[in-house]
């Protein structure tokens, strides 16, 4: 649990990323590195939030199927104890029905799977203060 890389630039966004899968875990934390992020990764909801109490954090992304756990409730559970930080549920189902519940559970935003960085552009613009490349 500690950065995949560090960037020591003012405009880049702190991002977690809790991704169960190790090899996605770390393509996405890359991904996001290479775009200028600070990324931080964890596998499990315990990790996260122990990350999230140290680790100066604009934004998460939470995968729905975690091992042992439902991403969407642990989401939920992440943005009630960090009300400030933006959370993205990462799902590979899509439409209002998935959008409107995650709504209802305080989740920012939904993020469909395959991911494609325009998508994460874009969401991430729409929920960091800092200009996302």
């Amino acid at each position: 649990m500690t950065p995949v890389e560090s960037v020591d630039r003012p405009d880049a966004v702190g991002i977690l990323v809790l991704e169960s899968d190790p090899d996605l875990q770390w393509r996405l934390a890359r991904m996001l590195t290479v775009q200028g992020h600070r990324v931080v990764a964890a596998g499990t909801a315990d990790g996260a939030r122990a990350l999230l109490a140290e680790w100066g954090c604009d934004l998460v992304l939470v995968a729905e199927h975690l091992h042992g756990a439902d991403g969407m409730s642990v989401a939920e559970d992440l943005r009630r104890r960090f009300p400030d930080i933006p959370v993205v549920l990462m799902t590979k189902r899509t439409g209002d029905s998935v959008r409107a519940a995650a709504t209802r559970r305080g989740i920012s935003a939904t993020i469909a799977r395959p991911f494609r960085w325009e998508t994460f552009r874009d969401v991430l613009a729409s929920l960091t203060p800092a200009p996302v490349r």
